[in-house]
């Protein structure tokens, strides 16, 4: 085995937990229809126009502070650009432009947040104290028009921990994801593709209570959503390969994933069209960061 500095350790320790929480917010983007079209056009685009319509769905809300689609539009919006935007951008300047990188990461926060309580503003007008209740990991009976919110919400917490680097004061809402998934899945297990499935492997994956199944269910919940997606969503590939295969130090299993996310046809299922661009273009990236992952 190769000697690894013990401070180079730790630093690729805390990059990999990093790593581990932006999986996790990973699907609400890529593996969701929801992928706006425009952040496919180009970056520089996005950033100048998608900010204007955040300030037209704003004076809606204002206007209309009852009327939960407007929530859970604006906030699909904001969580879609800042992680197909923003922490992309963010992630890729981490190795060669630090202090640039987290200024995309605090834009980011920033959005994230916002999308947080709008979704929970959302939630309340429909489950009078749904704050307090999800704190609890209380019983509410949700519906299946619900799922869409409790998806979203659960991205904006994820979203938080990831652009925060993991700061404790967002890190401790990291069992509402769960909580929140959870409660999604009940309603409609193959909502979206498998979107769902794909969202808890990653969840499962990054366990911190100590579950010794984690790995084994993290697996089960790949396994169903490769089978609800047919084998489409290139998303749950490159997330195995970034967590699992990473983990456990193997190579060849980290390329085989990404060669079979990179090979998926996006033709072939037109709802998945966009993630799977968006997917195809991380695992080449990580693929180009092999000797960065890999000590051995």
């Amino acid at each position: 085995m190769n000697y690894v500095h013990p401070i180079r350790y730790m630093n690729n320790l805390k990059k990999y937990f990093l790593r581990t929480i932006h999986t996790i917010i990973s699907f609400f983007l890529l593996s969701s229809c929801a992928v706006n079209n425009n952040l496919m056009v180009g970056s520089e685009i996005a950033e100048l126009t998608m900010p204007l319509s955040f300030e037209t769905q704003k004076r809606k809300i204002q206007k209309n502070p009852n009327n939960r689609l407007f929530y859970l539009n604006a906030s699909k919006s904001r969580i879609t650009y800042a992680y197909g935007i923003l922490m992309e951008k963010g992630d890729r300047l981490m190795y060669s432009d630090y202090y640039k990188s987290r200024e995309y990461y605090s834009k980011s926060l920033d959005l994230f947040l916002i999308s947080r309580n709008y979704l929970i503003n959302a939630l309340e007008i429909k489950y009078e104290d749904f704050s307090q209740k999800m704190r609890n990991n209380e019983k509410i009976d949700f519906e299946r028009e619900d799922i869409d919110y409790l998806y979203w919400l659960s991205g904006s917490i994820a979203g938080s921990i990831q652009a925060s680097q993991g700061d404790p004061q967002y890190l401790i809402d990291l069992p509402k994801i769960k909580w929140l998934l959870e409660n999604a899945i009940s309603l409609k297990p193959d909502w979206e593709n498998g979107s769902l499935s794909a969202a808890m492997m990653s969840v499962y994956l990054n366990d911190l209570s100590g579950d010794k199944n984690a790995q084994k269910t993290a697996l089960s919940y790949f396994d169903l959503a490769e089978k609800q997606s047919k084998g489409l969503n290139a998303s749950i590939y490159v997330t195995l390969a970034e967590n699992y295969a990473v983990s456990k130090q193997n190579k060849k299993l980290f390329i085989e994933l990404l060669d079979k996310a990179i090979s998926i046809d996006v033709n072939e299922d037109k709802n998945l069209k966009q993630s799977n661009k968006l997917s195809q273009s991380r695992a080449k990236w990580l693929k180009s960061r092999v000797d960065d992952l890999f000590y051995m």
